[in-house]
């Protein structure tokens, strides 16, 4: 137990070597790490392996939002949703597009494990609840 919890600090660390000053997972970061683990591994690798990655996709995830739509917003609301991301993430957000006919009216925002949704789904279902 206390070697798996000894891993996972080592691979928040490991994490945080991989980062650049905005927060971002910097490529040549990781590559270094993983160099410096291959050179000298340590005891339990493949574990820190696996969390070293998972942690490193958690990271990746929160750097790009997925925007899905049911009538493509204008460029300037756009522009004005990437800002409050990047002001509420405290770094740069990609924003990644996509058209959802499911939705019928409204937006749906994933960043990492975090979703924001307002469209009409949402504002029926406490409606379908109580009907039911």
């Amino acid at each position: 137990m206390a070697s798996s919890s000894r891993i996972r600090e080592l691979a928040k660390k490991l994490v945080q070597l991989s980062l650049d000053q905005e927060g971002r997972v910097e490529e040549a970061k990781v590559i270094e790490v993983l160099e410096a683990l291959r050179s000298n591994p340590p005891r339990g690798h493949k574990s820190l392996l696996r969390d070293y990655f998972a942690r490193i996709r958690r990271e990746i995830a929160k750097c790009v939002a997925r925007v899905e739509y049911a009538g493509k917003p204008d460029e300037e609301a756009l522009q004005a949703l990437k800002q409050r991301l990047t002001e509420h993430y405290g770094r740069s957000v990609d924003m990644e597009l996509h058209e959802n006919a499911d939705l019928l009216v409204g937006i749906r925002i994933t960043v990492g494990d975090d979703v924001y949704e307002d469209s009409a789904a949402t504002r029926l279902r406490p409606l379908a609840r109580a009907l039911t």
